[in-house]
């Protein structure tokens, strides 16, 4: 599997029943570090105004898949502590495996099961505990929210490039995460991991994998090449121009204002893209790529754009090496 092989199947999120996270340890240490550990945090359900509009807007997302020639899959409604909007979140699909992510947070590992049919589950049977966190990260930025004492990974924070995966450590991954990624895939891929770059979070306000050779980059966070695997850094790297301002609905922002570089690729040319980032949709369209623009109200309201909203189950894809190649 890989990031921009034409889309096959899809699975495509739904706002149905979200709520705010649930205050509890994981929370605290992952999402709100940047405050005292007894600060007040949001609680409680969004509005049923928001909901339905950002499933009104997911509609128009599983409208592009379809006219594109994609399957599209929904998540069956469930009983979550948070949500079903971003299934990238929790699901990893590498070749012919399906993967439930662990995750970083007690209250989200269970958002797979209403998602698809996996085939290698790695959620842990025990809940994270205190110890299972860093007291240190509180009030400094610079300290990852995990510890090492058991694997813990967001799939969200994974890209992939056939046989070559890219896996952001950060505080939603830790290393014991990577380690059993790659003893799950086996000695025919690569983990690479990508460390020292950004602690919050995710990879894909980070990176976007394009099409082989070439990723859009965010410059405050990649500014050199030396940044990233050395296996990599022959590729063409499109910095993404500031964000524009998307607003949000929430009594916070829930993702930083690079959630404009959230993209996603239908295939090698062609990308769907926040119709709010007008500066990335013409640097794309200059470097060649047809932009699909999908108006996400809120995004940063949910923490999620099209990459987020959507994982896909089929792509068509070739099994090898990327980032040794000679693009």
């Amino acid at each position: 599997m890989n990031e921009w092989g034409k889309v096959k199947k899809v699975i495509v999120g739904t706002a149905t029943g979200a709520k705010y996270f649930p205050d509890d340890t994981g929370v605290r240490h992952v999402d709100y570090a940047d405050r005292p550990k007894d600060a007040n945090i949001p609680n409680g359900e969004y509005s049923q105004t928001i909901i339905d509009e950002a499933n009104e807007d997911l509609e128009s997302l599983v409208d592009i898949y379809k006219e594109f020639g994609s399957e599209v899959v929904r998540p069956t409604p469930g009983d979550v502590e948070h949500y079903l909007y971003c299934p990238r979140d929790n699901i990893l699909t590498i070749d012919k495996k399906i993967i439930a992510s662990p995750m970083s947070l007690n209250c989200r590992r269970n958002e797979y099961k209403y998602m698809c049919n996996v085939t290698d589950n790695l959620v842990s049977d025990t809940d994270y505990t205190d110890d299972d966190y860093n007291d240190d990260c509180f009030m400094n930025k610079n300290v990852m929210a995990l510890n090492n004492h058991r694997p813990m990974w967001d799939a969200a924070n994974i890209l992939r490039a056939g046989r070559d995966i890219l896996y952001l450590s950060s505080s939603t991954a830790n290393w014991s995460g990577a380690e059993q990624l790659q003893k799950v895939l086996g000695p025919n891929f690569t983990v690479h991991v990508l460390s020292g770059v950004f602690t919050f979070s995710h990879i894909d306000s980070t990176i976007a994998l394009l099409k082989p050779g070439v990723a859009l980059v965010n410059p405050e966070r990649i500014k050199s090449k030396d940044q990233l695997p050395s296996v990599m850094q022959n590729w063409e790297l499109i910095e993404c121009p500031e964000p524009i301002e998307m607003g949000y609905s929430s009594v916070e922002p829930m993702m930083s204002k690079w959630t404009g570089m959230n993209c996603v690729s239908l295939d090698e040319q062609t990308v769907v893209v926040q119709s709010t980032q007008t500066n990335l949709i013409k640097v794309l369209e200059q470097k060649g790529f047809t932009v699909i623009p999908v108006y996400m109200r809120h995004q940063r309201t949910f923490s999620g754009g099209p990459h987020c909203c959507t994982v896909e189950l089929e792509r068509d894809y070739e099994l090898e090496y990327y980032f040794d190649n000679k693009n």
